[in-house]
């Protein structure tokens, strides 16, 4: 329930003043405050675009005014760093983000053009978006996700400007949607401290998405309204990028750990689109799965992982419990995956893990809640508000002095040790689904088009199932811990990391030389969460190499010089290659089974290094089950028969048009490679032929190519360009494989058909 949070409780006495025009909202706030403004943004889309560009101009002109803007993952429109990616971007600016308007600020600290009298500080970076920027570097906060609310406290906040969306009914309600995940829990601990008065400011936009739950509120917890036609924007799309080999590899041995009955927590990106697909065939295409997982592993599972493989469809289903909501999560709730529910009572939520009693209004209920010591008999006033709250008492009786007076009002005798007493007070509520559950608590979303449109659209009997609420919550055991012990059974929190080196230490956050690639986020209070919960386990999901400028690497490391997870919190490690369960394990044995899912093409390298250290014996030999972790083993795993259809580029689709998702694949590879045109003779050569060709295997090249505006190219460079980016869809596009579902792919289609 939403425990509102100082200033909301003043109801409805309190009403916010409501401008038309955000210079007016500047000036009421600068009147109020006076010139030193700690302003607290949300992270990802939920933040008050026009108020804090409003107020930084402000800033900017008045040298007097002292600005601290506190957020985190600052989203901006793409941008194009070459005539390649500019050519690919500039449509997309023009057809995806026309209504976005980003950030000053943003712009300025890239540049270094800061005022001295403002300051931008974050807690989480847009990942690599500001290594070259030593403003956002030197003001990066590193903080667990869950600590923001004390050191925004702390550091003097007086005001915060949030994105919200009004209410469709009567009630004037507004919805904190995307983000109530540290506003909640800022304003609770503003009054629990006596911080004083929290200046909240509301832009109002109808196009984000209504959601209830925690995160509807009284219009009484905002001071100052923005709302007006100008301020009705489209949301920050977040296309859904193509998912490789490598990325749905990793999904299956991740599905292998999934428990039926569990709790899934996941983050958004390609490996979390492709686990959410796996998941989905799982349990709509049982034997495709079980036959792709049990080829990936080829026995090789057990030697590493004490774990069973999960093999069997969901029968109970899972529950999503995930400071990010990512689009997966509604596709796994359409598939019939995500459908477990909880409740918000840990005795009730014991009984149904148990299997004892249903989600249902039973005499059986009645019966083991008394038994479980929850209620008595005779009832009390509190039992009789808990039970008639949960949807189990028929809510016309009221209790007076251990009996009920009915509708009529009649006294009635309530005996629990009778059926028919039972059946008297459970009345009209006998036999149905107890009201209130829960399949998804999230702390923040982010995602394409498609994900907003699906939450505008969604009935409100489904969206009564979602409840967005604050990080501390979803991201710790501190508060509750009875009830989220319950809940959260099986539980998986799968996070991604940059690398891991072969002790089980993992580097998720920055480089060698300290440069801050993202933030620390949720990842260390996921990881501490799954060592308490019983049968809880935190899998860390990294690719075992990376291509930089055209040079393989390994993410599996011997050493590095700082860590974002530290050792002693090690648990499972998954790989392309397989999972390490290191949990509890010696520095032996997990050095050992870190080597096992490394790539073969560093093996024997690090195991050398193991060996020099004296953490592992000089007579250890990789084990032949582990000598063959090549990208070609992966490969040849998907490619065979039917299996190519069966994983999508873009399982979840995209925002991209049919063009856009084929170029979007040869440009990621194109990057990847780093090398200059002229090194790049087997792409060139394979670009020549599909762009002089005429043939029709050909034509969704061309197409392809009339999307970068080619056609008009005049200089050699730019034809260059135009091969590189051919010979790349010749090369790196699979047509065996589907693209999933993008804008116009059966309007492409029909034409090339009809050519």
């Amino acid at each position: 329930m939403n425990e509102t949070v100082g200033q909301a409780e003043q109801g409805a006495m309190a009403q916010p003043e409501t401008f038309g025009a955000v210079e007016e909202c500047i000036d009421a706030v600068l009147e109020k405050l006076g010139k030193h403004i700690v302003l607290g943004l949300p992270l990802g889309i939920g933040k008050a675009n026009q108020f804090a560009n409003a107020i930084y101009a402000r800033a900017e002109q008045d040298p007097e005014i002292s600005l601290t803007i506190f957020t985190a993952l600052t989203l901006e429109r793409p941008a194009a760093g070459s005539e390649l990616q500019r050519r690919f971007v500039q449509p997309l600016l023009d057809r995806l983000y026309s209504d976005y308007q980003d950030l000053a600020y943003n712009r300025a600290r890239r540049k270094g053009l800061l005022p001295k009298n403002v300051e931008v500080c974050e807690f989480f970076m847009q990942p690599g978006a500001f290594l070259s920027a030593p403003s956002a570097q030197q003001s990066y906060v590193s903080a667990n996700y869950t600590h923001v609310p004390r050191d925004l406290l702390d550091r003097g906040v007086n005001v915060v400007a949030q994105m919200v969306s009004p209410a469709n009914d009567e009630s004037g309600d507004f919805s904190l949607s995307s983000n109530p995940d540290l506003t909640l829990p800022l304003l609770r601990l503003a009054k629990e401290r006596g911080h004083g008065h929290i200046v909240m400011v509301g832009e109002v936009n109808p196009r984000l998405p209504f959601v209830g739950g925690d995160a509807r509120v009284k219009p009484s917890m905002f001071d100052f309204l923005l709302q007006g036609e100008s301020f009705e924007r489209e949301i920050f799309p977040a296309p859904n990028p193509p998912v490789r080999h490598t990325d749905y590899a990793l999904a299956f041995h991740i599905a292998g750990l999934v428990k039926d009955a569990g709790t899934l927590q996941i983050g958004i990106g390609a490996l979390g689109d492709a686990i959410c697909h796996v998941l989905s065939l799982r349990q709509t295409k049982n034997s495709d799965y079980r036959d792709i997982l049990q080829s990936l592993n080829e026995d090789r599972e057990q030697a590493l992982c004490g774990l069973p493989l999960e093999l069997g469809a969901f029968e109970k289903g899972l529950y999503g419990c995930s400071e990010m909501v990512p689009e997966g999560f509604l596709h796994l709730r359409r598939c019939g995956v995500m459908t477990r529910e909880v409740y918000g009572d840990a005795t009730l939520q014991r009984l149904i893990n148990d299997g004892i009693v249903a989600n249902r209004a039973t005499e059986e209920l009645l019966v083991a809640l008394r038994e479980a010591g929850r209620i008595q008999c005779p009832l009390t006033e509190e039992d009789t508000d808990f039970l008639q709250y949960m949807g189990i008492v028929d809510p016309s009786y009221s209790w007076r002095g251990h009996r009920f007076l009915d509708k009529h009002g009649e006294m009635e005798e309530c005996d629990l040790h009778s059926s028919s007493g039972r059946k008297r007070l459970l009345g009209s509520c006998e036999d149905q689904k107890l009201p209130g559950g829960i399949w998804l608590h999230g702390g923040f979303y982010l995602g394409s088009n498609a994900m907003y449109n699906a939450l505008r659209d969604m009935p409100a009997g489904e969206m009564e199932g979602i409840n967005m609420t604050a990080i501390d919550y979803i991201n710790e055991l501190q508060k509750g811990r009875a009830l989220k012990i319950a809940q959260r059974q099986h539980a998986r929190f799968v996070n991604s990391a940059m690398m891991v080196t072969l002790n089980g230490a993992v580097i998720s956050d920055g480089l060698e030389d300290g440069a801050v690639v993202s933030g620390v986020g949720g990842q260390y209070n996921f990881v501490a969460q799954a060592q308490e919960l019983p049968g809880g386990r935190s899998v860390i999901a990294v690719a075992s190499t990376r291509n930089s400028g055209g040079r393989i690497r390994s993410n599996i490391v011997w050493q590095y010089p700082h860590c974002t997870i530290p050792r002693h919190l090690r648990d499972m490690v998954v790989t392309e290659y397989g999972v390490a369960d290191l949990r509890g394990k010696t520095d032996r044995d997990v050095i050992v089974a870190m080597l096992c899912i490394a790539d073969s093409r560093f093996q024997q390298e690090l195991l050398d290094k193991a060996k020099s250290a004296g953490k592992v014996e000089s007579s250890y030999e990789i084990p032949e089950a582990f000598s063959n972790n090549t990208p070609e083993r992966i490969d040849a795993v998907f490619t065979q028969g039917h299996r190519p259809k069966l994983l999508p580029y873009y399982p979840l689709g995209t925002d991209l048009t049919y063009e856009e998702a084929q170029l979007a694949i040869a440009l990621k590879a194109v990057k990847e490679e780093g090398r200059k045109i002229w090194e790049l003779w087997p792409i060139l050569r394979k670009g020549l032929r599909a762009s002089k060709s005429s043939a029709p295997e050909y034509r969704e090249v061309h197409a392809c190519l009339d999307r970068m505006g080619f056609g008009y190219s005049d200089t050699f460079e730019h034809r260059l360009e135009a091969y590189v980016v051919a010979g790349s869809l010749v090369r790196f596009v699979d047509k065996e494989r589907p693209l999933g579902d993008v804008s116009d792919a059966e309007g492409l289609r029909q034409n090339i058909s009809d050519e």
